[in-house]
Formats: C-alpha cells, sequence, structure tokens
C-alpha cells in the first residue's frame, strides 16, 4: 500500500511515517518537483506570497538524487520523493493533505488516481473544506463536522523523548517555543530571569537567542538537563510536539493554562501537580515557587513523575487500530 502526503513541518511528518509505515504498513511518499505547483496540485503558499517560495523550498528536487533524503531533525529515517510524473503510474491508496492550501488539489488528484482522499488536521485554527469530504485525522482541538477522527500525533516516547530522572542540578528553565521573542508571553520569561539569577535560562526554537536544535535527540537531552518547560503561546497549540515532549521527559511546565483550555495539550496543566499556572501568580509569586519547589527534590520529582503519568494516558497502538479502522 502507499500514500502520497506533502511535507512542511518535520515532526509531523516524523509521526505520519510512525503511524503509516511502522504502524500500518503503508509506504510514505512526498511530493517534489515544480510541477505539483504547475499543475494547481500542491499550492501551499499560494494566494499568500507573491511568487512560489514555498514550492521552490519544498518540492526542491536537490538531495532526492537517490529517490530519498534524510531530514535533519530526524536523520535516522529516510523521506522518499516522487515526482508528478512517477506519481501518475503509480497505485495510490491514500493521497494525504496536511495543509488546508493543499486540500483541493490533493483531493482532485486522489479522484484522478482512485485513491481515497485524507486531510491530517494538525494546526490550531485550520480551516477544513468539509465538502470535499476528506478522511480527516485531526489531532488539534478544530472541530469535526464529517467523517473526521480524534488522535495523537506519535513520537519516540520511549527512546528518544524516554521519562528521565530529575539532573542534579535542576535550576534551569528552557522554552522550545518558536519565535518565542516575538509573542507577548516573553516578557513573563523575562521578567522571571531577572528574578533568578541562580537559574540558567535557555530559549530555543526558531529565532530564539540561544539557536534552533537538531536533531531532536538534542532537543531531548537539553530537556533532560532542565528543570522545567517555560511552555507559553497566547495562541495555543494544535497538537503541540513540545509541550508533548515535555511532558514524555517528565518536566513540569510553566506558564498559562488558559492558553490550552480545550486544546489536546489541557491535561499538563494542573497548578502545583503538572505545572505551574501563570494565571494564578505574579510572576514574582511564580518565580518564588519555582525556587520553593526546585529546592524540595521530592516534591520536584513527583510533579516531574506525575506530568509523565498523564502523557502515557495515550495509547498510540489503540489509537492507530482506531485509524486503520477508519481509514478502510
Amino acid at each position: 500500500m502507499r500514500a502520497l502526503v506533502d511535507r512542511h513541518q518535520a515532526d509531523l511528518y516524523y509521526s505520519l511515517q510512525l503511524l503509516f509505515e511502522d504502524r500500518l504498513g503503508v509506504e510514505l511518499f512526498t511530493p517534489i518537483g515544480h510541477e505539483w505547483w504547475d499543475a494547481g496540485i500542491w499550492n501551499f503558499g499560494r494566494g499568500t506570497w507573491p511568487d512560489d517560495r514555498l514550492a521552490a523550498q519544498y518540492l526542491n528536487v536537490a538531495g532526492f538524487e537517490e529517490g530519498w533524503i534524510f531530514d535533519g531533525h530526524h536523520p535516522e529515517r529516510p523521506i522518499f520523493g516522487i515526482t508528478l510524473e512517477q506519481a501518475r503510474d503509480v497505485t495510490w491508496d491514500y493521497v494525504i493533505a496536511t495543509v488546508q492550501d493543499n486540500q483541493a488539489g490533493f483531493r482532485r488528484f486522489a479522484y484522478e488516481v482512485g485513491a481515497k482522499y485524507v486531510l491530517q488536521v494538525g494546526n490550531t485554527g485550520q480551516q477544513i473544506d468539509w465538502s470535499l469530504d476528506p478522511l480527516a485525522l485531526v489531532s488539534s482541538e478544530v472541530p469535526i463536522a464529517g467523517r473526521g477522527i480524534l488522535y495523537h500525533q506519535e513520537f519516540e516516547a520511549e527512546t528518544t523523548f524516554r521519562f528521565r530522572d530529575l539532573p542534579a542540578d535542576a535550576r534551569a528553565i528552557r522554552s522550545f517555543v518558536n519565535c518565542f521573542p516575538s509573542i507577548p508571553c516573553y516578557a513573563s520569561f523575562e521578567e522571571a530571569r531577572r528574578l533568578l539569577p541562580d537559574f540558567t535560562f535557555g530559549v530555543h526554537g526558531i529565532d530564539g537567542p540561544d539557536g534552533n536544535i537538531a536533531p531532536v535527540s538534542g532537543i531531548a537531552d537539553l530537556m533532560a538537563a532542565s528543570g522545567w518547560g517555560w511552555h507559553d503561546k497566547i495562541h495555543g497549540d494544535g497538537f503541540g510536539h513540545v509541550i508533548h515532549n515535555w511532558a514524555a521527559i517528565g518536566r513540569p511546565l510553566i506558564g498559562h493554562a488558559a492558553h490550552y483550555r480545550g486544546l489536546m495539550a489541557e491535561g499538563f496543566w494542573e497548578d502545583g501537580v503538572t505545572c505551574i499556572d501563570l494565571d494564578r501568580y505574579s510572576v514574582s509569586d511564580a518565580t518564588r515557587l519555582v525556587a520553593e519547589i526546585t529546592a524540595d527534590r521530592q516534591r520536584h520529582a513527583e510533579m516531574s513523575r506525575e506530568i509523565r503519568r498523564r502523557f502515557d494516558r495515550i495509547d498510540f497502538g489503540a489509537e492507530a487500530d482506531s485509524i486503520r479502522a477508519f481509514l478502510g
């Protein structure tokens, strides 16, 4: 069995490899070559940008000379590319769009090749054209108004992001929120840095002053070397790989729980149990609490274990079985 899927976010694509290839036995391929754009099938960014910059980025055939590349975030796993000409000579079982711009084009291609049209919905506020009658795999808060199933995006929670005990010195607070310095929540982080001079602070990810980390094993190691994960996004998350990574590693969170109300990561936010909820405290009071808990090794460790217990409620295998039945 084969599936064609667009590619725009490394952890999402890897999660689809774990789901389709490892659990469902379906080979994954991603479009390469500008012809997908020219044919109006792959349309990511069309109408948003005045040019084809995203097509030039994601459909670039460079590196695919052998038919595959390795992504820098998951260098152990090959990504197989396919041109439009090649794709029209292949039997497809599923055609999967993961960005809303590709919905109509991928639905049309699925119809042309006799495949089932699938839409992966993983972004907060993602717009779904239910008139296209997708088989929707939903890993965000977006309401299901047609044929759809709710699931979590899988990652390596027993190996790379396995639970780890607190480091000997747990006075480290790190964030992996992309573009964090541009988000209003960043002001609280900077105030906390000033109020906790004995702690180490780090901001990673896109535009993070401490650098974007790759591969993901490097992210996991830095999380494990931390005592706390500062995860604060006023716009929330769709699925939220980073916040689920923190929970899997077993690090309590700092941030505004209200930003995650009704979202997939809501269960990770219980003040004093799995997190410090900035909706309940001033930054000054929150930092005093962080210092107090960090000094109480037993209490800190129990928060660490509890957030991992909540993560363990996710059953990726059972969800994959449900998806297998759903896709037919």
